[in-house]
């Protein structure tokens, strides 16, 4: 009886777009104990069907590309524009231990301070595809809570990445600047899910590169 208490509490808050009750709620989404996976089960049949129009943008792209400086400018511009936003940052574990470093987050320090932005940093666990196991639940809770803009960070580039492809209305897909064979050798394993390719760092030296990408 508790646990149904706390669940339709948990569901009333955040329904009205508390970010504490978001924050839990997601946390309870990425357990994996065997409560908590019935518990999820629980409140997400209880969510009422999202009526709104939102967006759901894919972004992936190789460590260091400038993934996370990208999602910032395209989140504030959302804000600006009067959008709720909600980054979900999934980031790559170590095989050996299993840990994460969650450092997301604090490279989009000026979106963070928004009241209308949303940054959840998650561990991608021994998950392939970009994604982890909890990615398309967290997704529904946010836009459950008032978000209609989801942009979801995955964590490299590859053939594996077309995970994300499936849960998005956007694909975009960042690289450096290269040139010449390596440039085709990435059309050919990326464009197949992409629908738009952004080539970045094209300032300083890497600029002619980065026009020759184009």
């Amino acid at each position: 009886m508790k646990k149904n208490i706390e669940l339709d509490k948990m569901l009333e808050a955040l329904l009205r777009g508390d970010r504490s009750a978001l924050a839990n709620a997601i946390t309870l989404a990425e357990s994996k104990l065997a409560i908590d996976k019935k518990l999820t089960r629980e409140l997400l049949s209880l969510l009422p069907p999202n009526e709104r129009k939102t967006r759901r943008i894919g972004i992936s792209g190789p460590p260091g590309v400038g993934k996370s400086s990208l999602i910032e400018k395209l989140g504030l511009r959302y804000v600006e524009l009067g959008h709720k936003v909600a980054v979900l940052s999934v980031d790559p574990s170590s095989q050996r231990t299993k840990g994460s470093i969650l450092g997301d987050k604090t490279r989009m320090a000026e979106l963070a301070l928004k009241s209308a932005a949303f940054i959840r940093p998650s561990s991608a666990g021994s998950i392939l595809g970009g994604l982890n196991e909890s990615t398309y639940r967290t997704i529904k809770i946010c836009e459950s809570a008032g978000y209609d803009t989801i942009i979801i960070e995955t964590v490299g580039a590859g053939q594996s990445e077309h995970a994300v492809s499936d849960l998005c209305d956007c694909l975009i897909v960042v690289q450096p600047p290269v040139g010449g064979d390596d440039m085709q050798a990435i059309k050919m394993g990326l464009l197949e899910w992409a629908d738009i390719l952004v080539i970045n760092k094209a300032d300083g030296d890497l600029l002619q590169k980065a026009k020759e990408s184009a």
